[in-house]
């Protein structure tokens, strides 16, 4: 089993209190069966949080939708576009 080191961030909630947050993504979760559009469980047992996937909700065309294309930018005389200051 392959270990990831995750950092914990403050979230906001209610109120905005901070709170907890853990941020799971990339692609290394393709490989392990985890795809855009699926649902998990988290379990709790003692100090461990146990992901299992829950629901098969994989799109291939949604996910290939929500993959960044690259965009054409305007290069002018500053390297950039004017009107993105």
């Amino acid at each position: 089993m392959q270990a990831k080191e995750l950092k914990i961030y403050k979230g906001s909630g209610r109120n905005y209190t901070p709170v907890p947050q853990i941020i799971i993504q990339g692609k290394w979760l393709r490989p392990l069966g985890f795809f855009v559009g699926d649902k998990v469980t988290v379990t709790q047992e003692g100090s461990r949080l146990i992901i299992e996937k829950s629901e098969d909700g994989h799109d291939a065309d949604e996910e290939a939708t929500m993959v960044a294309k690259p965009v054409r930018r305007y290069n002018g005389p500053l390297g950039r576009y004017a009107g993105w200051r």
